[in-house]
């Protein structure tokens, strides 16, 4: 079976009621064991490629930060893109954290102690080059990396300042 490789962007919510910080909600999320994504952005389009979100495959996390981001754990998928039911929907919805109904499950999450800046990334092969921008790369909620190679960079990259 073919596996894809994913980044789940986390921000801190702005402007909403509850204000919680990206750090928060991503730990609330991986404790639920669910990655609630909304099915539109903020700017009312569409988001990409949720039909291609499927068991097993591979996920980073990316929390963006206000000078600049960085990857905070990975897991695998336990589910492809689905809606909650009405039962899994009252123990996991919980919309101070900017819930969704609709979703992933998660497994084998892997909180990393010691997170890898965005910036650790920058010439590397499958990256934007020297002088790129990239918060520009880690656009959207979700992104599908271009290779499995990627994501291992991640990680090779997370090994050296762990």
């Amino acid at each position: 079976m073919v596996h894809d490789y994913w980044v789940f962007k986390v921000k801190d919510e702005v402007g909403g009621i509850y204000g919680r910080r990206g750090y928060i909600i991503f730990e609330h999320r991986i404790k639920e064991q669910f990655w609630g994504i909304k099915e539109r952005d903020e700017n009312g389009r569409a988001q990409p490629n949720l039909d291609l979100l499927k068991k097993d495959d591979y996920v980073v996390f990316y929390l963006v930060g206000k000078s600049a981001g960085r990857f905070v754990g990975t897991c695998r998928l336990d589910s492809g893109y689905e809606q909650l039911t009405e039962e899994q929907r009252m123990k996991i919805f919980h919309g101070e954290y900017l819930d969704y109904d609709r979703g992933v499950f998660l497994r084998d999450v892997d909180k990393w102690a010691k997170s890898l800046p965005v910036e650790s990334l920058r010439g590397k092969e499958s990256f934007v080059a020297a002088g790129g921008k990239l918060g520009a790369y880690f656009q959207g909620s979700i992104k599908k990396l271009k290779s499995g190679e990627a994501y291992h960079i991640i990680l090779r990259e997370h090994e050296l300042v762990g």
